[in-house]
C-alpha cells in the first residue's frame, strides 16, 4: 500500500465516523443546544448526587442488580439493606425477586465499568473528575454562543479549581457500593433526557427559545433533580412520556433524519417505548399504552391495515423483554413482579389466576377445544379490567375522598394518615406545593371557552401539534385518576407517584398563548428573576428557617407556604390570560418567582433537609452541608 492509498483509506474512514458521529449526535440531541442542555441537566443532577439510600425500595433494587450481575435472577443474598424482604420484592416458588428489571439491566455494563475503575483509582475521584469533564464541556459549549473567549478561558480555570478543591476535600467512596452507583448513574442519564426531549419538541412546535425556557422550568421549577439519581422508576417514566409524545409529533410530520425516513417509524416508535417501559412498570406503561392508542388511531391519518400491522409487530418486539422476564419468574407472560391490584396498591396478587385454570367456566361440547383459547384472552383482559377499576375508582374519589384529594393536589399541611403511617414528622408536599409553577394550568380555562371542537368526523385528522397536547391531556388525567384512590402516602415527599404530571404541566401551560407570548417577549426577565429568587429568596428563606423552625416537619410546611404564596397570584395571572404589556411583564416575573422558589427547595432539601450525612457525590457539598445548620 502506497503512501497515496493509505492517505486516501483514512480520509475516507474519517468521513465515516464524522457522518456516523453527527448522526448519534443529531438522534440524541438534536443540536448543538439541546446537548447544551443536556450537560447543564448532567452537571445540576451531579450537584445533587448523593451516594446513599434514601427510599427503602431501592434496597430492592440494589440487590437485584448484584444478585443480575453474578448470573442470578431471583435474589440469593441482602447485601444491601436488612434483608430480601424489602418494599417492591415479590416472592415466587419460594425465592425473592425485584422489580423493574429494565433498569437493572440498563444499569448492568455500569456495574462492571465502575469495577474496573475502582481497580485503576479511588472511585470519587473518578467520579468527581467525571463530572468536572462534564462542566468543562458545558463550559466549551456556552463559550461557542459568547462572541469573547473569557467565557471559554475563565471556565476552564473555574473548572479545574473546583476539580482542585473536590480533590482536597474528598473521602473515600464504599467501594462495596457500586451496584447502587450504577443504578443511580443509570437514572441520573436517563432523567437528564426528559429536558432535551421537551426542548426538542417544543423547538420544532413553537422556538428553539422557548424550548430551552422550558427545560429551565422543568429541571429546576419541578423535582426532576431531586429523584434524578435515586433508583426509582419516576425519573424514567418522565423520560417515557416525553419521548413519546416527541414520536407522536415526528409521526405526523415529514420525516427528515438520516436514520428515520418514513413518519410511520416514529409512530412504531412510540408504541415501542411503551413495549419497553413495560419492563420497567407495568401498570403505567399500560395506562401510557391505553391513552397512546385512544389518541393515536382515531386522529391518524393512515390507518391501513399494513401500517397497523407494522406498528403491532414493533410492539410485540418491544414486549419481548417483559414477557421473558415474567415467564422466567411466575410462570406467566402478563403476570409481572408488580401489577395494579383492585385494593388500590401496586401489588403481586393482582393477576394470580392467569394459570390453567382460565377456561374453566366453559361447559363441555363444541367449546371445549376453543377453552384454552378462552382462558388466555380472559387473562390477558384482566389488567385492562383491572386499570379500568383504578381508573373508575379514582374519579368517585374526590366525592368519596375531596380532602385525600385535596391534600394529595393543593395544601398537604399535616395530614393525619400520612402522618400515622411514617411515624414520624409530615414531610410530603403536594403536587402544588412542590412545583407551583404548574398553577399556571388554570389558564386552559380562558381557552377552553374559545375552543372550537370538530363539526364533523371528517375533522378528525389532528395535526402535529394538536396530536401532543391530546396526548398529553389524557395521559395527565390519566394519572391523576390512576393514583387518585391511593394517595396521600407517607413516603411520596414530592408528589412523587405524580411525577408524569411535572413534565406533561410543563408542556401544557407553555402551550397557553398568554404563557407563550410572555415568556417569548420577556425571557430575560424571566431568567432574572429565576436566578434573583434562588440567589436573594434563598438567602431570606436560610434566614426564616433557621429562626422559626424545629424540625424538618416544620421547615417543609414553611417551602410549602412559600410555594402556596407564589402560586396563588400566578393563578390569577393565567386566569386573566393577558400577555400584552404590562399584564406580559407581571405574568413572566411571577413565572420566574414560582419556579426560583422550587429551586430553593431543592438545593435546601438536598444540602440540608436530605444531607444523608456525608453522602454527597461532591466532597464540596457535602462540606457546604456541614456549614449550614439550621435547626
Amino acid at each position: 500500500m502506497t503512501a497515496t492509498e493509505f492517505v486516501g483509506r483514512l480520509r475516507r474512514r474519517t468521513l465515516v465516523l464524522s457522518n456516523t458521529r453527527e448522526t448519534v449526535y443529531a438522534v440524541l440531541f438534536g443540536d448543538r443546544l439541546g446537548l447544551t442542555v443536556f450537560l447543564a441537566t448532567v452537571v445540576l443532577f451531579g450537584l445533587l448526587w448523593r451516594t446513599a439510600f434514601l427510599i427503602n425500595d431501592s434496597y430492592t433494587l440494589a440487590n437485584g442488580l448484584y444478585s443480575l450481575s453474578n448470573g442470578q435472577l431471583a435474589m440469593t443474598e441482602a447485601v444491601y439493606g436488612p434483608g430480601l424482604e424489602t418494599p417492591g420484592a415479590s416472592r415466587y416458588g419460594g425465592q425473592w425477586y425485584a422489580r423493574n428489571y429494565g433498569v437493572i439491566v440498563l444499569s448492568l455494563p455500569l456495574v462492571f465499568v465502575l469495577d474496573l475503575l475502582t481497580a485503576v483509582v479511588e472511585l470519587r475521584i473518578t467520579l468527581v473528575a467525571l463530572w468536572s469533564l462534564a462542566l468543562l464541556a458545558l463550559v466549551v459549549e456556552c463559550g461557542y454562543y459568547t462572541d469573547g473567549d473569557w467565557v471559554l478561558y475563565g471556565g476552564a480555570v473555574a473548572v479545574l479549581g473546583l476539580f482542585g478543591l473536590n480533590v482536597t476535600l474528598a473521602q473515600p467512596l464504599d467501594a462495596g457500593r457500586t451496584h447502587l452507583y450504577a443504578l443511580q448513574l443509570t437514572h441520573l442519564l436517563i432523567a437528564a433526557f426528559t429536558p432535551v426531549v421537551l426542548y426538542r419538541l417544543l423547538s420544532q412546535i413553537q422556538t428553539r427559545r422557548l424550548g430551552v425556557l422550558s427545560a429551565v422550568v422543568l429541571t429546576v421549577g419541578t423535582p426532576l433533580a431531586f429523584w434524578a439519581s435515586v433508583p426509582k422508576r419516576h425519573a424514567v417514566t418522565g423520560t417515557v412520556v416525553v419521548c413519546v409524545a416527541y414520536c407522536l409529533y415526528r409521526s405526523r410530520k415529514p420525516a427528515d433524519g438520516a436514520i428515520i425516513t418514513h413518519r410511520t417509524t416514529f409512530r412504531a416508535l412510540a408504541y415501542g417505548l411503551v413495549g419497553l417501559y413495560a419492563w420497567v412498570h407495568a401498570p403505567e406503561a399500560l395506562l401510557l399504552c391505553v391513552a397512546l392508542a385512544l389518541v393515536d388511531i382515531p386522529t391518524a391519518p393512515n390507518n391501513s391495515p399494513r401500517t397497523l400491522a407494522r406498528i403491532g409487530v414493533v410492539f410485540a418486539l418491544s414486549l419481548l423483554p417483559f414477557i421473558i422476564t415474567n415467564l422466567a419468574i411466575s410462570g406467566s407472560p402478563i403476570k409481572p413482579p408488580r401489577l395494579v391490584s383492585g385494593g388500590g396498591s401496586l401489588g403481586s396478587n393482582a393477576a394470580s389466576s392467569t394459570g390453567g385454570s382460565g377456561g374453566g367456566g366453559v361447559s363441555g361440547g363444541v367449546l371445549t377445544p376453543l377453552a384454552p383459547l378462552l382462558g388466555t384472552i380472559k387473562s390477558g383482559m384482566k389488567p385492562l379490567l383491572l386499570l379500568g377499576g383504578e381508573l373508575v375508582s379514582g374519579f368517585k374519589t374526590p366525592q368519596q375522598q375531596p380532602n385525600d384529594v385535596y391534600h394529595a393536589f393543593v395544601r398537604s399541611g399535616s395530614a393525619s394518615g400520612a402522618l400515622n403511617n411514617a411515624g414520624e414528622e409530615s414531610v410530603n408536599l403536594s403536587l402544588l406545593e412542590s412545583a407551583p409553577v404548574l398553577v399556571a394550568m388554570v389558564g386552559a380555562l380562558p381557552v377552553i371557552r374559545r375552543l372550537r371542537l370538530p363539526s364533523s368526523m371528517a375533522d378528525r385528522t389532528l395535526n402535529a401539534d394538536r396530536v401532543v397536547d391530546a396526548f398529553a391531556i389524557t395521559t395527565f388525567v390519566g394519572v391523576v385518576l390512576l393514583y387518585n384512590s391511593r394517595l396521600p402516602l407517607h413516603a411520596q415527599v414530592t408528589a412523587r407517584y405524580l411525577f408524569p404530571l411535572y413534565p406533561l404541566g410543563v408542556y401544557l401551560f407553555v402551550r397557553l398563548p398568554a404563557v407563550r407570548k410572555s415568556l417569548t417577549d420577556h425571557w430575560r426577565l424571566f431568567l432574572w428573576t429565576v436566578a434573583g429568587t434562588v440567589l436573594i429568596g434563598g438567602q431570606v428563606t436560610v434566614v426564616l428557617v433557621a429562626v422559626t423552625v424545629n424540625g424538618i416537619g416544620e421547615a417543609f410546611q414553611l417551602h410549602a407556604l412559600l410555594a402556596l404564596g407564589s402560586a396563588v397570584p400566578l393563578g390569577i395571572w393565567a386566569l386573566s390570560g393577558r400577555s400584552k404589556g404590562r399584564a406580559g411583564q407581571i405574568g413572566t416575573v411571577l413565572l420566574g418567582a414560582a419556579t426560583g422558589v422550587a429551586a430553593v427547595f431543592l438545593l435546601l432539601t438536598t444540602v440540608e433537609y436530605y444531607a444523608l450525612g456525608d453522602a454527597h457525590l461532591l466532597p464540596m457539598m457535602r462540606a457546604l452541608g456541614e456549614l449550614l445548620t439550621l435547626y
